[in-house]
This record gives C-alpha cells, sequence and structure tokens, in this order.
C-alpha cells in the first residue's frame, strides 16, 4: 500500500508540477476533468444517507442513477470552465453561476413533489465547493504580471502542509486537535504544517522569485516576507479544506470518496486542501501583490 500510494503521489505532483510551469489551456482541461470528476464524487457522498456517530466507515456506494440535476450541474461546470478561459472578465463566470442556481430551481420547481429541497442545497454547495473554488488554480496561473510565481504557493499552502504536518505529528504529535472529526490531527502536526507552509514561502520568494523580479528590473524588497505570509494563510485554509472533506465522510459513513487514484482515493480525498487553498491564496493575492506592487 505505502510503495502505491507513493508512486501516485510522485506522479500527481510531477503532474502538478508540468501543469502549474506551463499554465494556459492544459492546466484549464485537467483543471475542468478533476472538477467535473469531484462535483461527481460530491453528488454521490451527499446521495448517502447520514450516518450514526462512531459508526464504522464503508466504501462509498455507488449513485444509482443519473437525475436532471447531475446534468445540469456537469454541463454549468463546462461552461463555467469555457466561459473563464475564453471570456476572461469574472463577472462572466458570474454569470453562470446565477445562471446554475436559477436552472435547478426550475428543475425542483417542475419536478415537484420527486426532489426533497435538500437535493438543492447538496448540488449547490458540490458545485461551488469543488468546480468554481478549484478554478482559481487556474485564476491565480493566468493573473499577471506574478502568476507564474503565484501559482506555486497553492501547492505549498496544501501539499506542503499537509505534507510536513504527518511528518511532524508522526513524531511528535501527542495532543489531538480534532479528536472525533479528525483522530490522526494532533496540535503538534498543525502547527507545524503551517509553520512549514510559512518557511517554504518565504524561502521559495527569497531564493526564487525575488532574484527573478529582479533580472527582470523590477527589484522588490522584502516582498519574500509578503509570500511567507500568504503561505502561511494558505496552510491554515487548506487544513480547513481537509477537515471539511472528512467531516462530510464522517457525516455519511464512508472512507473515500472513490477509488479512482491508488492510495489516496478519490479526487476530493486527494485534492481537499488545495481546493480551499486556492481561492485564499488567489484574494490575498489580489489584496497584498497585484493591487501594491
Amino acid at each position: 500500500m505505502f510503495i502505491k500510494r507513493a508512486i501516485s503521489a510522485i506522479s500527481l505532483l510531477a503532474l502538478i508540477f508540468f501543469l502549474f510551469a506551463i499554465g494556459g489551456y492544459p492546466l484549464a482541461g485537467v483543471l475542468l476533468i478533476i472538477s467535473c470528476v469531484g462535483y461527481w464524487e460530491l453528488c454521490k457522498a451527499f446521495a448517502c444517507k447520514n450516518a450514526l456517530p462512531g459508526a464504522e466507515r464503508t466504501p462509498l456506494p455507488a449513485k444509482k442513477s443519473i437525475d436532471c440535476f447531475d446534468i445540469i450541474g456537469l454541463i454549468t461546470v463546462v461552461v463555467y470552465y469555457v466561459v473563464m478561459v475564453f471570456m476572461k472578465e469574472p463577472i462572466y463566470q458570474f454569470m453562470v453561476v446565477v445562471c446554475f442556481v436559477i436552472a435547478i430551481l426550475f428543475a425542483y420547481v417542475f419536478c415537484f413533489p420527486k426532489f426533497p429541497i435538500d437535493r438543492i442545497a447538496a448540488v449547490a454547495f458540490s458545485f461551488i465547493y469543488c468546480p468554481v473554488m478549484l478554478s482559481f488554480i487556474y485564476m491565480t496561473r493566468a493573473s499577471e504580471p506574478y502568476g507564474k510565481y503565484l501559482i506555486w504557493l497553492i501547492l505549498i499552502g496544501s501539499w506542503g502542509c499537509d505534507t510536513f504536518a504527518y511528518l511532524i505529528g508522526s513524531a511528535f504529535g501527542k495532543r489531538k486537535i480534532f479528536p472525533v472529526l479528525s483522530p490522526n490531527k494532533s496540535l503538534a502536526g498543525c502547527i507545524g504544517g503551517i509553520a512549514a507552509s510559512a518557511i517554504i514561502g518565504g524561502v521559495y520568494g527569497y531564493f526564487y522569485v525575488m532574484p527573478g523580479l529582479k533580472a527582470m528590473g523590477n527589484e522588490k524588497p522584502y516582498f519574500f516576507l509578503v509570500l511567507a505570509a500568504i503561505s502561511m494563510v494558505g496552510g491554515v485554509i487548506g487544513m480547513l479544506g481537509d477537515l471539511v472533506a472528512s467531516g462530510i465522510k464522517r457525516n455519511k459513513g464512508f472512507k473515500d470518496y472513490a477509488k479512482l487514484i491508488p492510495g489516496h482515493g478519490g479526487m476530493m480525498d486527494r485534492f481537499d486542501s488545495m481546493i480551499s487553498t486556492a481561492p485564499a491564496i488567489y484574494v490575498l493575492s489580489l489584496l497584498l501583490i497585484l493591487n501594491n506592487f
């Protein structure tokens, strides 16, 4: 299991490095695929009945059938990404989200009473939580003039925090911080992961970003401290995303969202922290960097 998990992790990391480096259509295309799969995994999860507290977790059962809400959601995910890539202005993406909400409301009314109102809430959450929030990865990479540098803060704040939280927690973690929600997470691991995100972000900024900007004639003293701060907040938000995804699994009584990635589970199992980190990095970059440097 460890070897399978390690091979999957290395392969995913190599793919992420390649896509983050080149950006553009390849990045948008892969994000679209991940978004569709993640949206489907969440829809399957919310279709399950709530599990009893403390119940043993089992594999996620397959969703029995595709309904009109699933079709509307998947079509809207595709439209959303096409609009994001080709129309650029965020207002058009907002319009797609509004049209999606109106469409599922129409579906609810015309199909009444076939679907409970909870179905609308689940579909809306699944759409916003995975496809929309994940799209901020592309938006960060497309931000000029620093997108090619800022995109890596998402990886540092999510997977970097996860990795060091696991390593430090395994070595020093005695006090559990979320014993019911995530029994393996320790206070030492959480603090260590967040601190590691800040340090890695600062080192990355000092030794890679600042020399790159200087070579472009755009020297910015102390820029690395801003990147360290953004990475630290990204680590906190990424950890929150991981806990939210774990909470959904415990509420519904299953272990993994899917068996798509050997040793890791589904897209939601592997990209849960990145989904939350991406919007945080984009917003902080917009506030602290893109509008001030």
